[in-house]
């Protein structure tokens, strides 16, 4: 398990010691300006890891008291997100162990409440699968973030196809050397 750390610096580099995959800064930097710029109420994301995202998430959009729903399909990496959102003290963020492909999202988010920010980060190759489950519950004005999208860009053949099939406006943000992000807004 990760050690005490005081910031999230001291987290990103305990990550990197231990070799555990997080976004790139200049992902964690996108991430900041479109929370800040589209200021959303409530947030999902797919693949938390140890939580290195799910907190830079969550302290943007607690200073506007917005929701974040988390999923992290590995049970050791979703109890040290789940240690370290709790040491946050952060009652807008909710982490689940699940398969998010497998869980009845009813039964989490009521169907009422529509998401207007997504970010995934979890199995490539279920992209497609994460889209087309998500798709009913965004907001009119959604804002969507795909990881990994160009070193991946092999795996995830079946998301492309479908966003050119439904005519779907994305935007590719190359935020580093070899990879970057995927931007959806509906």
């Amino acid at each position: 398990m990760l050690k005490s750390h005081k910031n999230i610096s001291q987290m990103r580099t305990l990550c990197e010691q231990r070799n555990i995959p997080i976004i790139s800064q200049n992902t964690e930097t996108f991430l900041h300006k479109i929370l800040d710029k589209h200021q959303p109420k409530v947030c999902l994301e797919i693949g938390s890891a140890v939580g290195y995202s799910t907190k830079i998430i969550a302290n943007k959009i607690s200073k506007r008291n917005s929701k974040l729903y988390s999923f992290e399909v590995s049970y050791p990496a979703y109890l040290e997100a789940i240690h370290y959102i709790h040491t946050l003290a952060k009652p807008n963020t909710t982490l689940y162990p699940y398969n998010f492909l497998k869980v009845d999202i009813h039964k989490i988010i009521s169907p009422t409440e529509k998401i207007d920010f997504v970010f995934i980060d979890a199995q490539k190759s279920q992209y497609w699968n994460y889209m087309m489950k998500i798709r009913n519950l965004l907001d009119t004005s959604a804002i969507i973030i795909i990881d990994d999208v160009i070193k991946y860009h092999h795996k995830i053949s079946s998301l492309y196809e479908f966003l050119q099939q439904m005519q779907i406006d994305y935007q590719i943000f190359q935020l580093d050397a070899d990879d970057g992000v995927m931007l959806i807004q509906k």
